[in-house]
């Protein structure tokens, strides 16, 4: 049996670290293989840009083996653009890995041009990783719509709630309001019933909010370790976000994943 593979690309700045640890820490939790991407340009004939990639590539990877010691990691430095060479490298993937290039600036700033491509382009789920420097605690957050995604995002989300062993917190904004979310008891609930009987561990809160459905979410991530997100339709070009999506990728306190 093949074992699932993470993606993940690096380029030695701060939000590629974290974004590398996270993918270590995630395929642990999967026992799946990571692999390691950077891209250079090939302009100097010293090779000088060869061997600051390769820099790049030894040190994520040393650090991902310190996550994961029991993960099989390898890493590699390829010349050429950094998105196209992570979107091909993720086609058989089941998760690509980007970091926030844009940590420690001002929030709501446009997602940097690498995590914007491959955020609506790669085949795989995407995970952009960003906002506080730890998000190892916390429920695992999902947007309830009705939406024609919203059973495999919800699908996803409890997935990842179960990995973490740790409770998921799903939100329908725009509904009744209630002061706080309250956890599901024996009452029916269409859209996520399926899913607590597929993960029985999972403790689901349920929260219905008055509000805009991208700054509730926004909200909800303050103490989140993870969102989950899907796109809003397909088309030749890719997906489309949508605002929910756009907007936890420039805000979001947590790491964003984008469920295909």
């Amino acid at each position: 049996m093949l074992k699932a593979r993470i993606v993940v690309g690096a380029d030695g700045s701060p939000g590629s670290a974290l974004a590398v640890r996270w993918a270590a820490a995630e395929a642990r939790l999967r026992e799946a293989e990571l692999r390691v991407f950077t891209a250079y340009h090939r302009r100097d004939p010293r090779q000088q840009h060869d061997d600051d990639a390769s820099a790049v590539v030894h040190e994520a990877v040393t650090q991902a083996r310190t996550i994961a010691p029991g993960i099989e990691v390898r890493g590699l430095a390829m010349p050429g653009y950094a998105a196209p060479i992570l979107l091909h490298a993720a086609e058989e993937a089941a998760l690509l890995v980007v970091g926030d290039r844009r940590r420690g600036s001002l929030p709501g700033q446009p997602l940097g041009s690498v995590g914007s491509q491959v955020a609506t382009h790669a085949r795989a789920s995407v995970v952009v990783v960003r906002g506080r420097p730890s998000c190892d605690d916390g429920p695992v957050v999902v947007g309830v719509d009705d939406g024609p995604a919203t059973s495999t995002i919800i699908g996803r989300a409890f997935e990842e709630a179960a990995l973490r062993k740790t409770p998921l917190l799903a939100v329908t904004a725009n509904g009744r309001s209630s002061p706080a979310a309250q956890a599901l008891g024996t009452e029916v609930d269409p859209q996520l019933d399926p899913w607590r009987e597929k993960y029985p561990s999972v403790e689901v809160l349920r929260e219905y909010a008055a509000g805009r459905p991208d700054k509730v979410l926004v909200q909800r991530c303050q103490e989140a370790q993870l969102v989950v997100v899907g796109p809003r339709r397909h088309g030749y070009q890719g997906v489309m976000l949508g605002a929910v999506g756009s907007e936890l990728l420039r805000r979001a306190a947590c790491p964003v994943l984008i469920a295909r």
